[in-house]
C-alpha cells in the first residue's frame, strides 16, 4: 500500500520519540497529511525540535512551546535538536488529505498537550504536493503555571525525483514559523528544514528514512519500519538521532550532550475507505535527563477530502 499523506505516529520531528506523522514534540503540530509523509493519512511526516539549556541536563521538549519556556531556554542555550521523518510518496494531483491529532508530551519538569493539531496536504502536480500543519499547545511547567497558544507552523513542499522504482526518493523543503518572538541572535522566528527521504518495500514490509538539516543548527537521521498486521492495520517502529551543530562552549563545558536519540512504536488502521485512525507512543532514549522527553503519546485521524485516495495512510 502506498502511504497516506502524513501520519501522526511518524509525524514531523519525533516528539520525543515518535509522534504522528504530523509533528511531534513541544511546539510542533500533527504530521502533515500528504502522501509524502507518514502513515495515517496520505503519507506521514515527522518533525520535532528540542533546545537545551546550558546548566540544565540535556534538551527540553521540541521547540519551546511558550514564550516563557523559550525565554528560559534561550538564556544561555545554543544547542538545538530537530528530527524529520517522512516517506517518499507524493499525493496525486488534486488528492487532498486533512488530519486532526492530539499529542501528550512530558518530561520531569514540563507537560504539554497539543490539541488540536491540524494538518492538510494536497497534490499540486504529478510529482509535487504542498502540506501545512499547526498545533495549539497547552503547557504546564514545574511550578504549575500554564501557558497556551499556537505552536510552530510548518509549510512544506514535497517533490519526488525517483518514483515507481525499487527505491523511491523525495525532498521536502520546509519553512518553520515560530509563533512567538525570539530574542536570541542564534534562533530566528522563521527557519528552514531541508530533508531528503528514501523508501523501499521488502516483502510485505516497508522501510523508509530521512536525513537533513535544520537551519536552527541541527543535523539528523531517522528511520522507520512498517509491517502489516492484518488487512487493515499496520505497525510502525521508528528511531531517530539528532546532533546539535551550533557552537556552545558553555554547554560543552557542562558536559551537556550534543546528541539525542528518540524511539517509538505505533500503528494505524484503515477504518473505512479514505479514513485512517492512528496512534503512537515514544520517548527520548538517550540522554535521559530532567528535560528529556519521558513520554510522548499521539492519536488522531486523517481523511481523504479530495481526489482519489491513492495513498495508504502512514503512522505518525
Amino acid at each position: 500500500m502506498r502511504s497516506l499523506a502524513a501520519s501522526p505516529i511518524i509525524g514531523a520531528v519525533l516528539l520525543l520519540g515518535t509522534a504522528p506523522v504530523f509533528a511531534q514534540g513541544l511546539g510542533h503540530g500533527p504530521p502533515p497529511v500528504a502522501n509524502s509523509h507518514r502513515p495515517t493519512k496520505p503519507s506521514g511526516q515527522t518533525t520535532s525540535t528540542t533546545t537545551t539549556t546550558a546548566g540544565a541536563s540535556a534538551g527540553s521538549p521540541a521547540v519551546p512551546a511558550s514564550p516563557v519556556e523559550y525565554a528560559a531556554a534561550t538564556t544561555n542555550r545554543q544547542q538545538t535538536f530537530g528530527t524529520w521523518l517522512d516517506n517518499a510518496v507524493v499525493n496525486a494531483p488534486g488528492e487532498t488529505w486533512m488530519s486532526m491529532a492530539m499529542t501528550y508530551w512530558r518530561s520531569s519538569s514540563l507537560r504539554e498537550i497539543d490539541l488540536p493539531s491540524i494538518g492538510a496536504s494536497v497534490g499540486i502536480a504529478p510529482r509535487a504536493q504542498f502540506s501545512a500543519s499547526v498545533p495549539y499547545y497547552h503547557v504546564t511547567d514545574a511550578t504549575g503555571a500554564t501557558f497556551h497558544g499556537l505552536g510552530a507552523t510548518y509549510l512544506t513542499g514535497k517533490f519526488a525525483f525517483a518514483q515507481d522504482r525499487r527505491v523511491q526518493m523525495s525532498t521536502s523543503p520546509t519553512i518553520e514559523v515560530l509563533s512567538w518572538s525570539v530574542s536570541s541572535s542564534d534562533i530566528h522566528r522563521i527557519n528552514l528544514v531541508l530533508p531528503v527521504s528514501a523508501q523501499a518495500d521488502i516483502g510485505r514490509a516497508r522501510v523508509y528514512g530521512s536525513t537533513g538539516y535544520f537551519s536552527r543548527g541541527s543535523v539528523f537521521v531517522a528511520s522507520a519500519l512498517e509491517v502489516p498486521a492484518g488487512s487493515r492495520a499496520t505497525v510502525v517502529a521508528t528511531l531517530s538521532q539528532s546532533y546539535s551543530v551550533a557552537s556552545d562552549p558553555i554547554s560543552d563545558a557542562a558536559g551537556i550532550s550534543r546528541r539525542r536519540v528518540d524511539g517509538g512504536i505505533g500503528a494505524y488502521i484503515m477504518a473505512r475507505t479514505g479514513v485512517v485512525l492512528f496512534g503512537s507512543i515514544g520517548r527520548t532514549l538517550t540522554p535521559v535527563t530532567d528535560t528529556s522527553g519521558r513520554l510522548s503519546v499521539t492519536g488522531g485521524l486523517t481523511m481523504n477530502v479530495g481526489g482519489a485516495g491513492t495513498n495508504v495512510p502512514r503512522l505518525p
